[in-house]
């Protein structure tokens, strides 16, 4: 007996006992189990638990017709709604036609051969079982996900040595908090972390650093107040709304950490210093206020600082470096290096990643890290994309006449947030046309934050280009919204894994942890992934162990200039200096 025929829960309404009892016995015979017949179709609510496999429905009905009873299942149950098929004696085409647009699956006029109506019955529950099985199956992976997701966002938030709330949580409560009320920073800065790390090793570093922030968590100073970590030599102390006595608390939290500490039979001396930065409102930037407590550390042998605006010479650098961008992009002060991407299976270079540099005629040598967010919050960042790109295509069209590049071999170009409005894929694809550029050696880098900032956007323009052979690649993973439900619906080829995830790896069980668990949920979506910022041969053979396809970082090369990558080039993209080796076990 199939399963369709020993489980399968059939529906009759037909307001003709006989007929109800007809369809039963011809079920029946042909060994289906459970049929249930209905002559009221008012009552059909009350047979809707549990929802029938199969309703076998006539049309003309005194009660309710069945055009109703269709409209009062598809109501009721919504995507759940069984399959109907109309077995009447009305060969009425209109009533035929307003049946089928109401959702019936089928529809048989009387007399009707009774081979067939069985062989049709049997079709729509094959259907509707293999269906529900796949309804389940997805709803069952949704929950699986959902659930990694929910615990690696947990793990993305919190801070795994000390199991305190991380950066991005500090964020995160700050800018809710700021959009309340008063929010004040006090960022505890540990000075003395370095000499640790010097003379006792990282393994004692983390431990003081575990049993300091253990220690401020679990004082009086911290009762109601969120502490968290910043980065490995700072802790944080929010503190939500008005607050009073601020220099003491300070002064508190210094005595607390300050002098001496014992772990495990070795003595270590800290110094605790405080910076200080409060604001209020929402069209505050949670950003800049770290940075203003940051700013306020002082870097004497006071205690506690304040920020204060004449702190913020910061702010007279940003206004030169934003008055130089326009006359950099039409003088020519920009130029790319490039950092070569390897794999970490064949230990051959796959690519490389195109990085801008610049060289200011009064500050000198300026890091992307702080000229491109300033030109993202200016006009120059759309011109700054397209004079990157043009940099970078001339570039292919030189090393594709003079090298023979090897076969998997991409440029890997950075997209801001700005560059990915209507328009951007046939422009960028056109620029590629005009020079005979394949558009296959070309993978664009896009952050998080670009593609939720314009979603829709990037989506269909990342498509268009993805369509067109180019490859796409989820930049800064995990320092972003971080959902997984993003590598579902995005258009990206490879996930590049923050450097911020790399650097403790070979020391961090947590991160190995993390760094896993990404690397297994983004091959399952079918991405390959990258580390970013790859230092140290533990970090290397820790990657090539848990699966990580590529890696690129200054235990290979540093960003090389045009002429040193050439060379590179020319000498068969071999891996130079630390040669990447088959995994080691364990």
């Amino acid at each position: 007996m199939t399963r369709e025929k020993s489980q399968a829960q059939i529906l009759i309404i037909d307001d003709r006992p006989e007929n109800v009892d007809l369809l039963t016995a011809m079920l029946l015979q042909s060994g289906y189990q459970h049929i249930t017949g209905l002559n009221d179709p008012r009552l059909v609510t009350d047979y809707l638990s549990p929802i029938p496999d199969l309703v076998l429905l006539d049309m003309r009905m005194p009660q309710r017709s069945g055009l109703d009873v269709l409209d009062l299942l598809n109501n009721t149950l919504g995507e759940h709604c069984p399959p109907v098929m109309v077995l009447t004696a009305d060969s009425d085409n209109n009533l035929r036609n307003q049946a089928l647009c109401r959702g019936a699956i089928d529809y048989l006029t009387k007399p009707f051969d009774h081979h067939e109506v069985l062989q049709r019955i049997h079709n729509i529950l094959h259907f509707q079982f293999k269906t529900l099985k796949e309804r389940d199956q997805a709803a069952r992976l949704q929950m699986l996900v959902n659930k990694q997701t929910a615990a690696l966002r947990t793990l993305s938030l919190t801070d795994p040595l000390t199991n305190l709330p991380n950066r991005r949580a500090l964020v995160d409560a700050a800018e809710r908090q700021l959009a309340k009320g008063m929010v004040t920073v006090f960022m505890i800065a540990l000075d003395g972390m370095e000499a640790v790390t010097q003379h006792q090793g990282h393994l004692m570093t983390e431990a003081l650093y575990k049993h300091l922030a253990g220690l401020l968590a679990s004082s009086s100073v911290a009762r109601g107040r969120r502490i968290g970590v910043w980065d490995n030599t700072r802790l944080v102390m929010l503190v939500e709304g008005d607050i009073t006595a601020i220099d003491a608390l300070a002064k508190r939290i210094c005595r607390l950490l300050s002098g001496h500490h014992t772990l495990d039979g070795r003595l270590m001396s800290m110094h605790c210093h405080v910076g200080i930065a409060q604001a209020e409102g929402e069209h505050h930037d949670v950003e800049q206020l770290f940075r203003q407590a940051i700013l306020a550390i002082p870097t004497d042998d006071t205690e506690v600082g304040h920020y204060r605006q004449e702190l913020d010479a910061q702010s007279q650098r940003e206004h030169m470096i934003r008055n130089g961008l326009s006359p950099a992009l039409e003088q020519g002060g920009l130029s790319l290096v490039f950092q070569p991407k390897w794999d970490l299976n064949t230990g051959t270079m796959v690519g490389a990643e195109a990085l801008l540099r610049w060289r200011h005629p009064q500050l000198g040598a300026i890091s992307p890290a702080e000229f491109i967010p300033i030109a993202e919050r200016s006009a120059d960042m759309i011109q700054l994309g397209d004079a990157v790109f043009s940099m970078a295509l001339r570039a292919l069209v030189r090393w594709r006449e003079q090298y023979t590049l090897p076969e998997a071999f991409h440029l890997a170009i950075n997209v801001s947030s700005q560059q990915l409005r209507h328009g951007f894929a046939d422009s960028i694809l056109a620029r590629c046309q005009a020079l005979e550029v394949p558009t296959q050696i070309i993978q664009l880098e896009v952050t998080e934050s670009a593609l939720i900032r314009h979603m829709s956007v990037a989506l269909k323009e990342l498509q268009q280009l993805r369509d067109a052979g180019m490859h796409i690649a989820l930049d800064d993973f995990g320092t972003g919204y971080s959902s997984l439900s993003y590598l579902k619906q995005l258009p990206v080829d490879w996930v590049k894994l923050d450097r911020s995830f790399i650097q403790d790896l070979a020391s961090n069980a947590g991160d190995k942890h993390l760094v896993g668990s990404v690397i297994d949920l983004a091959h399952g979506f079918g991405h390959g992934v990258v580390a970013e910022g790859v230092e140290e041969v533990g970090q290397q053979q820790i990657l090539q162990r848990i699966g990580c396809d590529q890696a690129q970082g200054f235990l290979y090369a540093k960003p090389l200039g045009t002429e040193q990558f050439e060379q590179l080039l020319q000498t068969g993209c071999e891996c130079p200096a630390t040669a990447i080796s088959a995994p080691v076990s364990g």
